[in-house]
């Protein structure tokens, strides 16, 4: 069996970043971000690998794409390097046989209260993403790529704020919490060895069971709301170039289109 593992920063053990920064080179704690992922992806590589895995590859998607030390990643798991995380976001899955896909070091979605370093793809952009009328997170919409390409969304790290939404769309999927989020730049962080045995049991759960793709997701609509009106305004052009029609929603910060297909859904991005 092959599987992927996409992997963020802010949803890992130990780290709450500090107030209106997010997790990049230089910031505190990115260092640390780095190394306590890893360590979570080398738990989830080994209890994949226990479990029967022929293949793991691991999708550093956080920032610019290249985070992750792969000196220090298990030798067995395979990077994965994209050629575009926009409009070709999680290409790669087409026509592959990847079993599932793995979200390790997620977070919630923009505003969730008590989510850690919460944020919904841009948090200086961007104030929600909603698909047909609901307020989703980037696991969500990851998760719903995946599944066009037939790629069931198993398993998700991250904050008990951000595991518990990711349960909301797929309630079969399993989770491995890592913190108890109290704020954006806040948390009761849980000893590192019960959250790496934790990753390494659910993930090992997960890979034990049979998951198919949700239901037909499309046509769907889509809606976000920017956080300043230029922003809306050169995506408004940006759609509009792609061929995808939009219109201004309740305001000029809202953009409201209409997704056909995974390829239309990913030019929002």
């Amino acid at each position: 069996m092959e599987y992927l593992f996409a992997v963020d920063l802010e949803g890992a053990h130990g780290v709450v970043g500090e107030p209106y920064k997010g997790l990049v080179p230089g910031m505190a704690e990115y260092d640390k971000a780095v190394e306590n992922v890893t360590e979570e992806v080398n738990a989830a590589v080994k209890a994949l690998f226990d479990a029967g895995a022929t293949k793991v590859l691991v999708w550093d998607n956080h920032g610019n794409l290249d985070n992750l030390d792969f000196s220090k990643v298990d030798p067995r798991a395979q990077k994965v390097r994209p050629k575009s995380n926009s409009t070709g976001r999680l290409d790669f899955l087409r026509g592959s046989k990847i079993a599932a896909v793995f979200f390790i070091g997620y977070h919630s979605r923009e505003g969730s209260l008590n989510g850690v370093l919460a944020h919904t793809y841009s948090s200086q952009d961007i104030q929600y993403y909603k698909i047909d009328g609901k307020q989703v997170g980037e696991f969500d919409i990851d998760g719903m790529i995946a599944e066009s390409f037939g790629v069931p969304a198993a398993f998700l790290s991250g904050d008990d704020v951000c595991a518990a939404q990711f349960l909301e769309n797929r309630p079969n999927a399993v989770v491995a919490v890592t913190k108890i989020g109290k704020g954006r730049n806040q948390a009761e962080f849980l000893p590192k060895e019960e959250v790496l045995d934790e990753i390494y049991k659910k993930v090992a759960e997960a890979a034990g069971k049979k998951f198919t793709v949700t239901g037909k997701r499309f046509p769907c609509s889509v809606e976000v709301r920017y956080t300043r009106t230029e922003f809306a305004a050169a995506n408004y052009k940006r759609l509009t170039d792609f061929g995808v029609r939009v219109v201004y929603g309740e305001d000029a910060h809202v953009l409201i289109g209409v997704a056909e297909n995974v390829d239309d859904l990913r030019k929002f991005l």
